[in-house]
């Protein structure tokens, strides 16, 4: 039961932060290289349906298997390393099987041609914006398991 309480707390939190993180993201972007002229104001975030598979599913499973036995007992530090890595890794493998299954990802559209793009799955800038979400979903566990 514990496990599909965290899968829905983490798909809505996951999903929200999505959205949210994107649409800055994608603004600052663009303002550092079109000037605050041709900035989108009306802050566009992206997410898919299929996220929820990532937020609800993967993440769980990871949560209850891997970060509260072995990461949590560890420095911050060391924990936010291990979270960043394990988040690009976690979304490279995700969008790949989504890849593999739908003939695109939802991420392949928004992250063509981005300069730190890999494959179109994964974004290396959103390494800090992924430990900040760990440490929030280890708020978001703590707070409702």
């Amino acid at each position: 039961m514990d496990y599909i309480k965290l899968g829905l707390l983490f798909s809505a939190f996951g999903c929200f932060f999505e959205v949210i993180f994107t649409a800055a993201y994608d603004s600052v972007e663009q303002y550092i290289k079109e000037g605050k002229k041709k900035v989108d104001v009306r802050f566009y975030g992206y997410w898919s349906f299929l996220y929820i598979l990532v937020y609800g599913i993967a993440l769980p499973a990871f949560w209850i298997l891997i970060a509260v036995p072995f990461i949590y007992p560890l420095y911050w530090g060391l924990r936010g390393l291990i979270y960043g890595v394990s988040f690009h890794i976690g979304e490279y493998i995700c969008m790949y099987i989504l890849h593999l299954i739908f003939g695109q990802s939802p991420s392949e559209g928004h992250y063509k041609g981005k300069y730190d793009s890999i494959n179109n799955f994964i974004r290396l800038s959103y390494f800090p914006i992924f430990i900040i979400e760990a440490f929030a979903f280890e708020k978001v566990y703590e707070w409702f398991i």
